[in-house]
């Protein structure tokens, strides 16, 4: 594609701006990887930018922005990723894929498909736990009469059952 007409005075045609936005080819998989046109991407630092970049565009899409440039990005499952959980009396801590650590309700731990777990970040977005930070919670999880529970300082949380992929929420 020919891009040098469609820069005026260093403005990009608007239409094309649109487009390239629409069509950027990148896609956050159930698992937390990044894709871009079907080739899986594994660079650690442009991994770590497209995680920190994730956000929601004004329209409620999933979009990532790096510096001043943005693109949507076609999201399978979850927006979020909890790499970690650490229990902190009666409160869980846990370690996004962005690398911030944040405080979640255990009281929002939800059962999705094939078995993966769901909590609720502080903005109220929904983040899939990895293998590794389901696994972290193993010595708080408790089964009674068919119902799974988690259990944190002293407190049992009822494991929900997840709603499933959200649609997109304009904000």
């Amino acid at each position: 594609m020919d891009l040098v007409p469609a820069v005026y005075n260093g403005r990009m045609d608007p239409d094309l701006l649109r487009k390239l936005r629409e069509q950027s080819g990148l896609r956050l998989d159930r698992e937390g990887r990044f894709w871009h046109r079907g080739d899986l991407l594994e660079h650690a630092r442009t991994l770590a930018a497209l995680h920190r970049g994730l956000h929601r565009a004004e329209d409620g899409r999933w979009a990532v922005r790096i510096g001043p440039e943005w693109a949507y990005v076609e999201v399978e499952d979850a927006g979020r990723f909890v790499r970690r959980v650490e229990s902190r009396g009666r409160a869980l801590r846990a370690q996004l894929a962005t690398g911030d650590w944040v405080e979640v309700d255990p009281g929002t731990l939800a059962s999705g498909a094939d078995d993966a777990l769901y909590v609720r970040t502080p903005d109220g977005d929904r983040a899939r736990l990895t293998r590794a930070a389901q696994l972290s919670l193993a010595d708080h999880l408790r089964e009674e009469a068919g119902a799974f529970w988690l259990e944190v300082g002293g407190k049992r949380h009822r494991i929900g059952r997840d709603a499933g992929p959200e649609n997109v929420k304009v904000r």
